[in-house]
């Protein structure tokens, strides 16, 4: 038997076990302060129904934490409930499934996003990390010698409260730091989540800024660094055994060489799939808007796709689609997978795809937050003056660095009762020309399929028995007659 397939026996002896290794201890997520500030929080709204949001390495704390709530609250009426699962990712607010609860407010625990939403009261609760101090100061004496140097200090919120209490020494040592603090709910964030007190967002366009970031690299990180400009960034990790401050660029060459294939693959795409990864972040459906207008104006059908969590073996259902965008919160990572069967890209990509105000120039400036996409973000451009500027380079042709072959955008045929036609609100069918009519219906791609799916012959089967079906492993049932067992 070849090595590339293995035996049923294997898969079973070979199955990872459960362990807790990554689970997260009750002390990192929940103490006597937390209590007394969800307390606070809950009779402040007055809320009668809470969900309590947990990630999957803390739900084992949610009965000890709704305990002590129910407790604390005296009771009151307090209806708690946890929810077990999340619609996209454990960082975003579920409100999806708390709207099925009908909570009037969220506890969210763990790491966030802490992308804005609008229809429900949020607590955050984050993980509370240690950093030693000493550690800390002596990596920074070590690299930055200058003591004068305008530092800005960012980290990753579950080290929220340990840079809140060494801030007061790092700038006693460093007296130009900034440290930046987590936007409340209703304030203004001066860039992604971050207030920069009184520096504001100008320090941000002064490229002789050093940045200091706490915690892991990954995305929080790559977000932060690449959402400004600055000559030296440089990331301190308490997690690991022995950390080092280390200086380091979020943007590899490999990684803007993946991106590049990814966008030039929506420039030669002639359907894109829109992929809603969220359903609470503030100017998601804007921003769907915002990418069906590129695509029109570049000729380029659009298809909006709502999967909850999206997955590869989901995406490959949708045969007929060139590419992908995935319209969610910045923390989602999904887009830089392989596993994909088509190219899938961040808003942003796609932006530089169909946005000719984009044309040729470098990933030097990158974002994950699509908000920076729409009016008064710091990478807006007006969807109107990109069409004007389709139409104006329609005739102008561009070579494909995939195919090798030429593309350019069609020019569109005014036609002599266009007048007509924008009082009409039907777009089923448009003039094509020759006096032929063209729909243009989404459907269309999949009707003509020869395989739609199974028959569903609604009321034309007779009742069948519920029996018990398999279990075990596709590989070998459990209660496969033709089993060995």
């Amino acid at each position: 038997m070849s090595s590339a397939f293995s035996s049923g026996d294997s898969i079973i002896e070979n199955q990872a076990p459960t362990t807790i290794g990554d689970q997260v201890r009750l002390a990192d997520i929940w103490n006597s302060e937390q209590k007394e500030r969800c307390i606070r929080w809950i009779e402040k709204h007055n809320l009668q129904r809470v969900a309590l949001q947990l990630p999957d390495s803390a739900l084992h704390h949610s009965v000890h934490i709704v305990k002590e709530l129910q407790g604390l609250s005296g009771g009151s009426g307090l209806t708690l409930f946890v929810l077990a699962d999340t619609s996209y990712g454990s960082c975003c607010v579920d409100e999806i499934a708390a709207a099925h609860a009908n909570a009037d407010g969220i506890v969210h625990f763990g790491h966030a996003c802490l992308s804005k939403v609008a229809r429900i009261p949020v607590l955050y609760v984050f993980l509370q990390f240690t950093v030693d101090e000493d550690r800390l100061f002596a990596a920074l004496s070590k690299e930055l010698t200058d003591c004068t140097i305008p530092l800005i200090c960012f980290y990753e919120v579950a080290y929220a409260n340990a840079v809140a209490r060494i801030k007061d020494t790092l700038v006693e040592r460093y007296p130009n730091a900034t440290v930046a603090t987590v936007a409340e709910p209703d304030q203004q964030a001066d860039i992604l989540c971050w207030k920069l007190g009184d520096t504001g967002p100008p320090a941000l366009n002064d490229d002789g800024r050093p940045v200091l970031y706490i915690g892991r690299d990954n995305l929080s990180f790559f977000n932060t660094a690449v959402a400004f400009k600055a000559t030296h960034c440089y990331l301190y990790d308490p997690s690991r055994a022995e950390p080092q401050l280390e200086r380091t660029d979020a943007v590899s060459a490999k990684w803007l060489r993946r991106r590049y294939y990814a966008i030039e693959r929506c420039m030669d795409a002639r359907s894109i799939g829109i992929v809603v990864a969220t359903l609470s972040t503030n100017g998601y459906l804007e921003i769907v808007s915002r990418v069906q207008r590129l695509a029109k104006a570049r000729g380029v059908r659009t298809y909006l796709i709502s999967i909850g969590k999206v997955n590869p073996e989901k995406l490959a259902n949708f045969i007929d689609i060139d590419c992908f965008v995935l319209v969610g919160c910045p923390e989602n990572d999904i887009f830089t997978s392989r596993e994909f069967f088509r190219p899938l890209l961040s808003v942003f990509e796609a932006e530089m795809g169909l946005n000719v105000a984009w044309r040729g120039q470098l990933l030097a400036t990158y974002t994950t937050n699509f908000t920076d996409l729409l009016p008064n973000g710091r990478l807006y451009t007006d969807v109107e003056d990109v069409t004007a500027q389709v139409t104006e380079e329609c005739e102008t042709a561009d070579v494909s660095l995939i195919t090798g072959r030429a593309r350019y955008v069609p020019a569109r045929q005014e036609e002599e009762n266009a007048d007509v036609l924008a009082h009409d609100p039907c777009t089923d069918v448009v003039p094509k020309g020759r006096n032929e009519l063209a729909q243009i219906s989404s459907s269309d791609q999949f009707s003509n399929r020869s395989w739609q799916g199974l028959e569903q012959k609604l009321g034309q089967d007779a009742p069948a028995l519920v029996q018990e079906g398999r279990s075990g492993i596709p590989i070998r049932y459990k209660n496969d007659p033709n089993s060995s067992d």
